[in-house]
């Protein structure tokens, strides 16, 4: 027959390949073929013609037949694709989010260890603060000793001079009083004769003499006796309202303002001392306090880098292969 089923081609359509045109010349009916029909009665011709088309028709509903079925399963492979299509975008666009992820987390632990490093030099420079503030501490303290040992020698002095004031004053009194006891007893011996009395004497000499000399001679008179002349007695004052200055009161009173100013300084030396140690006291709670917040968020940070980011470092990095796998191998078969 004319007509072969392997060519794949229905009747009607043109043979567009050369195989086909190669097996439709091989297998072509020859010459004589077509004189054997001529010779044929009817009813074989006819026979001969329904064998033909019965096979002609049977031919062609399995064409149809297998073109239904290709359809289906070019269909069903187009939905496949597409479904894959499908599953390589959600692969990638969840790949992008472990990257975005995977980013987010590297810029939070780079943010993290700068932090940390920001941190540990502000500790560092704190513990040298804190050096600085302890040697100044001593310093101070140093200082304060010696200024407390100043203080003390300058009232062992003021005492000591005191005591020697006081002996001093002592002596000169004692001397004066012998000595005029033994000059009154000279003058009265040598005007005794001349019969004057000792008040007399007393007061001529004393004429000419400083208004200090003149006191301290009414110093050593009776604040009530009656035996003075009256004008002497006019001129006489109380014991309580005389003073005999020995020593100058500058250098006493010089003396006792430098006391005050070295224990003015002592006592903000020791004001000073009491507010370094507040100072160091609250320093070192802030650097505790400091410390401890910062390892409670290393310890946040740990934690969260164990449960949130390198549990899914393993399953990225799987899906990132799997789907690099996955397009490699649909680039081959397209």
């Amino acid at each position: 027959s004319i007509y072969r089923p392997e060519w794949g081609v229905a009747s009607g359509s043109l043979l567009d390949t050369p195989e086909a045109c190669q097996d439709l010349v091989d297998h072509v009916a020859p010459p004589d073929y077509f004189s054997e029909l001529r010779h044929l009665h009817n009813d074989e011709f006819l026979q001969q013609y329904n064998v033909n088309l019965a096979r002609q028709v049977a031919i062609g509903s399995e064409l149809c037949l297998r073109f239904e079925q290709e359809t289906k399963l070019l269909r069903k492979f187009v939905a496949q694709v597409a479904r894959q299509d499908k599953r390589i975008q959600a692969r990638e666009l969840e790949i992008k989010n472990l990257e975005a992820l995977l980013e987010t987390e590297a810029d939070m632990k780079k943010a993290t260890e700068d932090r940390s490093a920001r941190l540990s030099q502000e500790l560092e420079d704190m513990r040298a603060l804190f050096s600085d503030l302890q040697v100044s501490n001593e310093h101070l303290s140093q200082q304060v000793a010696t200024l407390q040992e100043q203080v003390s020698g300058k009232e062992k002095l003021k005492a000591a001079f005191k005591e020697f004031k006081r002996q001093v004053f002592k002596d000169v009194l004692s001397a004066w009083i012998t000595k005029g006891m033994s000059e009154g007893l000279r003058h009265g011996v040598e005007h005794g004769q001349a019969q004057l009395s000792l008040e007399s004497i007393e007061l001529k000499g004393l004429k000419d003499a400083p208004m200090d000399v003149i006191m301290a001679a009414l110093y050593l008179e009776s604040d009530t006796g009656n035996d003075a002349l009256q004008h002497i007695r006019d001129l006489r004052l109380s014991s309580s309202q005389l003073t005999i200055p020995v020593y100058p009161e500058v250098s006493n009173e010089h003396l006792s303002q430098q006391v005050a100013t070295l224990q003015e300084q002592v006592s903000g030396k020791e004001k000073l001392k009491a507010a370094f140690k507040e100072f160091k006291r609250y320093e070192h709670n802030r650097v505790e306090q400091r410390c401890a917040e910062m390892d409670a968020r290393l310890d946040a940070l740990s934690i969260d880098f164990d449960e949130e980011l390198y549990p899914y470092m393993l399953t990225a990095i799987a899906c990132r292969r799997l789907v690099i796998g996955r397009g490699l191998r649909l680039a081959v078969m397209k």
